[in-house]
């Protein structure tokens, strides 16, 4: 045989030999795995979404089996299981006793449901994941970030006067940033004057409540609040009241015993203010001292304080 023909002939046989080879095993399937989506329903998030602190949200949830049946969902929070004891998460549909919970039925095949969810008690994002497992092991997963927000501060400035100026002076309205008399029936806070306006005009540069309001210190590092706390960084009315067990008691008196006082007031000290159910966090941001003079112009001391409530 020619040695042309020889290697064309070892080719053909090498050919087959492959091709029957071949026939005789069997095709592995590549597993598919369930496909699940949230659905663009008007009242249901499917994507990245804000939440109020002390909120809920839903989705409406849809899922066709893959390659085997359907088996089970999970809905986790960064990763861990949402408890149902929590009454965090409701299956409106009615599957639930579990999480994860069982797919039974016609549910194996194919599913719509909407989940319920209250979302976590802090500020600041958390993951949510939506899990489907089937009877092979496969896991689909969608997942959303809700970012926990509060109804946002109001914020404003007001300036309150040395208490021994001309009448009309001496208080704050916390909620209109207003100067008003040290007695107003709208002031929230007052100053406390002069030493003696007779003796002595020094300025006692202290503040105390008034028209059943208490002030307490917020100081960093104490009593519970963090080194790194900062005025700036209360954005939500949410986060102004929980300060007040952490704030620190005034401990002075007035000579009457009648009232709690501040020690001398400095620029950005940080105060909360509470008159029944409202709080406000107050800072000072500059305090003016006039020189001693007569007239008008004498006493017009003041503090321009920053105000969130």
């Amino acid at each position: 045989m020619k040695p042309f023909a020889f290697f064309k002939f070892l080719f053909v046989v090498v050919a087959t030999t492959m091709f029957l080879s071949s026939c005789g095993e069997d095709i592995i399937e590549t597993p598919v795995p369930p496909n699940i989506k949230f659905n663009e329903v008007l009242g249901y998030i499917s994507s990245d979404s804000d939440v109020t602190l002390g909120g809920s949200f839903s989705v409406s949830i849809s899922g066709v089996k893959g390659t085997s049946p359907m088996k089970t969902i999970t809905v986790d929070e960064d990763g861990t299981n949402i408890d149902l004891s929590s009454n965090r998460i409701t299956f409106v549909s009615g599957v639930g006793g579990a999480n994860p919970a069982l797919l039974l039925l016609e549910n194996k095949n194919s599913f719509d449901y909407v989940v319920t969810i209250k979302a976590h008690t802090i500020f600041g994002i958390k993951t949510y994941n939506f899990k489907v497992a089937d009877e092979a092991g496969n896991i689909s997963t969608l997942s959303l970030k809700i970012n926990v927000i509060g109804a946002s501060v109001n914020m404003l400035e007001g300036i309150l006067l040395n208490q021994s100026g001309p009448t009309g002076q001496g208080g704050l309205d916390l909620d209109t940033g207003a100067g008003t008399g040290s007695a107003d029936t709208k002031a929230d806070i007052r100053d406390e004057g002069v030493v003696n306006v007779i003796d002595d005009g020094t300025w006692k540069q202290q503040i105390s409540g008034v028209n059943g309001s208490v002030i307490k210190y917020i100081k960093k590092g104490q009593n519970g609040i963090a080194e790194t706390f900062a005025f700036s960084n209360i954005k939500y009315k949410e986060e102004i009241s929980p300060l007040w067990a952490n704030g620190i008691a005034f401990n002075q008196k007035s000579t009457d015993e009648q009232k709690e006082l501040s020690a001398k007031v400095e620029k950005g000290d940080i105060f909360i203010v509470k008159n029944g159910e409202k709080y406000y966090l107050i800072t000072v941001k500059d305090i003016k001292i006039t020189p001693e003079t007569t007239g008008d112009d004498r006493n017009k001391d003041s503090y321009t304080f920053d105000v969130k409530f």
